[in-house]
């Protein structure tokens, strides 16, 4: 790591931290003004609670918040909120990204899209591809840290990322148009129309974006120019509802997401190959309110395919169909139930190796919490899940998440909360059904701990800090075999006898120091176990502060400088590790509003020094990079 950097960014950060505190759940490098304690998040339960009751860690980006990321990608964003370290985010526009939360790799990450998990079914590893989404159609993010597999199932061990799109909330008509342009001949144009008739609604949403981008490959010997690899992208979501009578809401939904991006053969080598990604989902949600609580079932169908055209062409199709029937319900004052069952039926075809029939596999997974709030100030969270899949038998997970908070001086208040958690992740269709799977594989595992403290203040002054543990076991890898002579002859997944530890800090700090000036800072530290292959690709230390101006009122800025510690790889060429060095970032943004606040100029300055650093070893990295738009609302 840059020495000079990591002294200048701590000094900072400790300075900041010591007049400046940050509420649990919220995303802290774009933080607005109005945040108040009563701000309400729902990934954390699966009830709608106050910041002050709930007693996980949460950070949540609305969608004013988002709109302040001109020329950025969903992965650039999430890249920003502590603990999250993106990779692959800042190469060329279609660059395949991994997440990392806390330590732990895509597969401990469930991704849902409006409350419910989507992954493809034909992937290796259980993830969502990020590529598939668009900013402008997001209405707000919500991270959940820590092992939540009790309330959303298989992959929630290490995070929860609930992504909520737009909809037609509001009463009335309304929509917005957004153009905007950039480097590498980039080119976004979003439009959009939500409406209100009586009992019936509708939201109508299509994106379509464009980069010319650069190589994706590192060209290091300067013989032959490397060709750029760009991307397309469209994105087209409806969304429609219809209010029954006071108690029966119907809801229904149809998305199309598809990218074309190039990419090359790998690190320092060029190629013309192709990807097609696509997402085609339906949805439909009948929610029935009752005098004590409320019944929701949230049916989704999506279909993935991805076809890979090079020298190696490969043609891959997901489907997957999930059910969510639950039920929360007010036992008393005091008491609050939440219980259902969740359905999820998965299977994938590779072209000329595997069917739709020989890869089918299902799961059901009763599940059951209770809330209780003994009092104002001590809430207690509690539950169970039992998952029985049609491959691997039965699987039970719990967690205990208990929370104190009591008020201080000046309006304050000071929250402790801690949890006890266990997850699972299941084997995909891959590795159960593919030429090297293995239908007698089990779940991963892992064992989540955590303890924190946040101190709140409506005044402005907010401040947490959380401690993680996770034990991991029964870890699914692929074990090769070779003959006598050392030649590889095949190989299977399989459950691997070997347990991995990951633990760590994070802090971070709001102040709203006035109605002109925000602060924000954040520093995560993972504590790397001796096998460095643990932490391949992850930076143990990361942080990032951030400055938000309103001049004047129609006008603001904000200015973020970000921290990426050094990361370990393995270098195939040379059979080796490689220690990438770390590397520190500064981003500009500006907008300024027009016609009573319904035209909206904005710009974007990315990479302000125009740094040269490695993200992904033997890929490029964007330089100093603009984006420039106008949004109309109307």
């Amino acid at each position: 790591m840059n020495k000079l950097s990591f002294v200048i960014f701590i000094f900072a950060f400790c300075c900041f931290q010591s007049t400046a505190q940050s509420t649990i759940s919220t995303d802290l490098d774009s933080l607005s003004l109005d945040q108040t304690l009563d701000e309400v998040v729902v990934t954390g339960t699966r009830y709608s609670l106050p910041l002050e009751q709930s007693g996980k860690s949460i950070y949540k980006l609305t969608e004013k918040e988002l709109e302040q990321n001109a020329g950025k990608t969903v992965g650039d964003i999430l890249n920003e909120v502590p603990g999250v370290h993106i990779d692959g985010n800042f190469g060329s526009p279609g660059t395949n990204q991994s997440y990392f939360v806390r330590g732990g790799r895509a597969k401990n990450t469930l991704i849902l899209i409006d409350g419910v998990p989507l992954n493809d079914p034909s992937g290796i590893s259980p993830f969502y591809d990020l590529r598939l989404l668009s900013v402008s159609q997001i209405q707000s993010i919500e991270v959940l840290k820590g092992g939540l597999s009790t309330l959303y199932g298989t992959g929630a061990s290490a995070a929860v990322i609930n992504i909520t799109l737009k909809g037609a909330e509001k009463e009335g008509t309304e929509g917005s148009v957004d153009v905007n342009y950039g480097s590498f001949s980039t080119a976004n144009v979003n439009a959009s129309v939500r409406e209100t008739l009586g009992k019936f609604n509708y939201f109508v949403s299509s994106n379509y974006s464009k980069s010319d981008g650069f190589s994706a490959a590192l060209d290091t010997t300067q013989a032959q120019a490397f060709d750029k690899d760009g991307l397309k992208s469209q994105n087209s979501l409806l969304k429609i509802g219809y209010a029954v009578n006071e108690h029966l809401s119907i809801h229904a939904l149809g998305a199309f997401d598809k990218f074309d991006t190039d990419y090359d053969d790998g690190a320092f080598f060029d190629a013309e190959n192709k990807q097609l990604g696509e997402m085609l989902r339906f949805g439909l949600r009948p929610v029935f309110t009752y005098g004590k609580g409320k019944v929701e079932l949230n049916a989704v169908y999506a279909i993935n395919e991805n076809d890979f055209q090079s020298s190696f062409p490969l043609n891959y199709t997901g489907r997957n169909f999930q059910l969510d029937l639950n039920n929360k319900h007010s036992l008393r004052n005091s008491v609050t139930g939440f219980w259902g069952v969740h359905v999820q039926r998965m299977a994938f075809d590779q072209d000329q190796a595997i069917t739709f029939e020989d890869s089918k596999f299902s799961s059901v997974a009763p599940y059951a919490s209770v809330l209780y709030q003994l009092s104002q100030e001590l809430n207690i969270h509690a539950g169970f899940r039992y998952n029985q899949h049609s491959e691997y038998g039965s699987k039970l997970v719990y967690n205990v998440n208990p929370s104190y908070a009591f008020s201080i001086a000046n309006a304050s208040k000071i929250k402790f909360y801690a949890s006890v958690a266990t997850s699972y992740i299941t084997p995909t269709g891959f590795q159960l059904f593919s030429l090297f799977g293995n239908p007698e594989l089990g779940p991963e595992e892992s064992l989540n701990y955590e303890i924190g403290v946040s101190l709140l203040n409506g005044n402005g002054l907010n401040w947490n800090a959380a401690y993680f543990t996770r034990e991991e076991d029964n870890t699914i890898g692929f074990v090769s075999e070779f003959d006598d002579e050392g030649n590889f002859i095949g190989g299977a997944y399989q459950n691997v006898v070997m347990s991995r530890t990951v633990s760590g800090i994070e802090t971070d700090m709001q102040y709203d120091i006035n109605n002109k000036f925000s602060l924000s800072g954040h520093y995560t530290f993972l504590n790397a176990p001796e096998n460095a292959s643990d932490f391949y690709r992850i930076p143990q230390n990361k942080g990032g502060i951030a400055l938000e101006i309103k001049p004047i009122e129609k006008a603001l800025i904000n200015l973020k400088y970000s921290l990426v510690g050094t990361r370990k790889i393995f270098n195939f060429g040379s059979f080796s590790e490689i220690e990438l060095e770390s590397y520190t970032l500064i981003d500009l943004y500006a907008q300024y509003q027009l016609l009573e606040s319904k035209l909206k100029i904005y710009g974007s300055l990315n990479n302000v020094l125009d740094k040269d650093f490695v993200g992904v070893y033997g890929f490029t990295t964007r330089g100093r990079n603009v984006t420039v738009g106008l949004r109309y609302d109307f």
